[in-house]
């Protein structure tokens, strides 16, 4: 009933115990399809958020962070919103790129010129 694989690779040996591993897929009623069947994926569409709740989103995240200055001009902010279509998951990684690049410039405020060096750099990627 055990089932030992041995795989050699980054300098060692390495092993792995599939006892049982038959009898486990057909106690659940798996079939050989079921890797099939987990990698198929959905795809839901999003509706992105206004300019003004986009706006507050990236406000409210850089105030959980402890400051409640203002970080992002409000040009920097409405190309933001403009590059992301609103979608919560693309405002972060742009403002988190764009908060990088005005670090690394020393600049105190993320302006528009920043994340347009992101918008750019992903771009041409």
């Amino acid at each position: 009933m055990f089932k030992w694989h041995f795989i050699s690779g980054l300098g060692g040996i390495f092993h792995r115990n599939t006892y049982g591993l038959e009898n486990i897929s057909s106690r659940f009623g798996l079939s050989s399809l079921e890797p099939l069947a987990n990698s198929i994926t959905i795809t839901i569409r999003v509706e992105g958020l206004p300019k003004e709740e986009t706006f507050s989103y990236i406000e409210q995240r850089i105030s959980r962070c402890g400051n409640n200055n203002s970080v992002f001009t409000k040009n920097a902010l409405a190309l933001t919103h403009q590059a992301s279509g609103g979608i919560m998951r693309n405002i972060n990684t742009i403002a988190h790129a764009a908060m990088l690049n005005a670090y690394m410039k020393k600049s105190v405020q993320v302006e528009a010129e920043h994340v347009k060096a992101v918008i750019e750099r992903h771009i041409d990627n």
